[in-house]
């Protein structure tokens, strides 16, 4: 290299220099000898410092994180080198970067539209990143569920709102650090699909099963009575058999009409005239000891729904609220309409009631087939309740208030994904 080579020649410069002058010899030679070692000395130097100048500028342009900058090169070979290393290295560098930057843009974006809701969590386990999906299927009742998933494990939960969801909590190595980030799944429709193809199924056997067998037996007990009229003990027995049949042919049937429920038809309906137009017959449903009341925030305006149906949702919830008050004085069941703010259309329906309210066993079970709270009930009133709303495609929940002690079943009146 050049800067070897202007060393030698400046030592060798230094070794004649001393010689002449040890030597005597005339000063000229000294005088020349000298001029020469300085300027060895000087063209040294500046082969050594352009090297530094050009790692020094790299350095600075590393530091900035400026990688659209490169080195020009000197003119200098060892200096060369130097900048030719530095700007292949930079190259490198900008493609590394780029293709980081397109990957990460391209996982948010798949992030972004995902239905799977996804939270990724910093260093101390906080959530610092959500997505669109995560964000709408916030509500307390899924907080807890994922407080309750322990990292690493995967859960299905049914929570309170009629929501099934899967919950994974998992992490990723980030600087060296675990990470953790949770994903939740709906996994509403498909098991909800599944256990109504169950329950369909499991009806129309026993449907068919029941109604076959119990249709000759009635006809029987009926042909009995008419040959026992005279005798009162036998007629009154064989009479309490026959109500006993119609009423298990009654009790099936009620499953098959969830089975049958016919498809929903929605048309434009103003709620709050809606709403005003049932209070009456609800009003009619209840005790002395149950005041219904209506409450709408501001003038409600019109939404797409199928009023046949939704009066059967209506009159089965108000019914429930009934139920769970019994025979507690000063009952009060509150029907109300909220709107979303600068909205016309109605957002929420919210029935609440201070009745005893949902345990959080009964909470877990809900809108499942043949589960009740009570006993010996069917369970039907709120299967009917989840598939008119699901067929509307209404987002609703049920949950009693830890606070207040209130059970409220809100139904958003807007379509749901």
């Amino acid at each position: 290299m050049r800067y070897k080579l202007y060393f030698l020649v400046l030592v060798l410069l230094i070794a004649a220099t001393a010689f002449t002058a040890a030597a005597g010899i005339t000063w000229k030679w000294t005088v020349g000898l000298s001029a020469a070692a300085l300027v060895v000395a000087v063209l040294f130097i500046y082969s050594v410092l352009t090297p530094l100048r050009a790692v020094e500028n790299g350095m600075y342009l590393l530091r900035e994180q400026d990688f659209s900058s490169r080195l020009r090169p000197t003119g200098q070979a060892d200096a060369d080198k130097v900048v030719e290393l530095y700007n292949r290295l930079i190259d490198s560098m900008k493609a590394e970067r780029l293709k980081n930057l397109e990957q990460n843009r391209f996982l948010q974006l798949v992030v972004d539209a995902s239905p799977l809701g996804i939270a990724i969590c910093d260093f101390g386990g906080d959530i610092v990143q959500t997505n669109s999906a995560w964000d709408g299927m916030q509500s307390p009742q899924l907080d807890k569920a994922i407080a309750d998933v322990n990292d690493g494990d995967t859960a299905t939960v049914r929570l309170a709102d009629a929501l099934i969801v899967r919950i994974s909590k998992l992490w990723f190595m980030d600087a060296g650090f675990r990470r953790r980030f949770i994903i939740v799944e709906r996994l509403t429709e498909e098991i909800a699909a599944a256990e109504k193809q169950m329950f369909n199924k499991i009806v129309r056997t026993i449907g068919h099963e029941v109604n076959n067998s119990l249709g000759s037996v009635i006809s029987v007990l009926e042909t009995l009575q008419e040959i026992h009229a005279d005798d009162a003990l036998e007629f009154s027995t064989i009479e309490s058999s026959r109500n006993s049949c119609i009423n298990l042919v009654s009790f099936v049937r009620g499953y098959a009409d969830i089975v049958k429920l016919p498809p929903a038809s929605p048309e434009t309906v103003n709620v709050g005239a809606w709403i005003s137009g049932l209070l009456p017959s609800l009003r009619g449903m209840a005790p002395e000891n149950i005041s219904i009341n209506y409450h709408a925030e501001g003038e409600p305006g019109t939404v797409g729904i199928d009023p046949m149906l939704m009066e059967r949702v209506i009159v089965n919830i108000v019914k429930n609220s009934i139920e769970s008050i019994g025979d507690r004085r000063n009952g009060e069941i509150s029907i109300s309409i909220a709107s979303s703010d600068g909205e016309q259309e109605p957002s929420c329906l919210i029935i609440t009631d201070n009745g005893k309210g949902l345990s959080e066993t009964a909470a877990a079970k809900l809108f499942t087939p043949f589960f009740s709270t009570k006993r010996p009930d069917r369970g039907l009133g709120l299967m009917l309740i989840a598939d008119i709303l699901r067929a509307h495609r209404f987002p609703f929940s049920l949950a009693t208030s830890p606070d207040t002690g209130l059970t409220s079943f809100t139904i958003r009146l807007e379509q749901g994904t």
